[in-house]
């Protein structure tokens, strides 16, 4: 909590999350701290976001095939290939989302106003 109004509410996700997904975990907890502090609506004030980037490495591999072949008593020939991949380097991409929300009680705002949300109707709508 910045003050007794005004929270930063930061969401993460991993590689296989998107943006949609954070987003929804941060309006969540934004409504979850309201009820919380006995606030019936909350608006953004500021929202950042985006992804952080994290890299991988991959292993080099190679394999190795053949075949043995063997005519007569000493002879024995051999075939055989080696097949290699380099090492490498993956980026993965989490989303991320900073919001600033600030809270309202009864009163202090116009319910269904633009840029307001109403907790109860986001708690009710994910059933909480």
């Amino acid at each position: 909590m910045l003050d007794e109004r005004t929270a930063i509410i930061s969401g993460k996700g991993s590689s296989f999350d998107d943006l949609a997904s954070v987003t929804h975990k941060v309006f969540m907890q934004a409504a979850i701290t309201g009820q919380q502090r006995g606030f019936q609506y909350f608006q953004i004030l500021d929202d950042k976001h985006g992804y952080r980037p994290t890299y991988v490495q991959n292993a080099a591999t190679s394999s190795t095939t053949g075949t043995v072949t063997k005519t007569g008593r000493h002879s024995t020939s051999y075939n055989e290939t080696t097949t290699s991949t380099p090492a490498s380097v993956t980026r993965l991409d989490k989303p991320m989302k900073e919001t600033v929300v600030r809270f309202y009680k009864t009163g202090e705002v116009t319910p269904g106003q633009p840029g307001i949300w109403s907790v109860q109707s986001i708690l009710s709508a994910n059933g909480s």
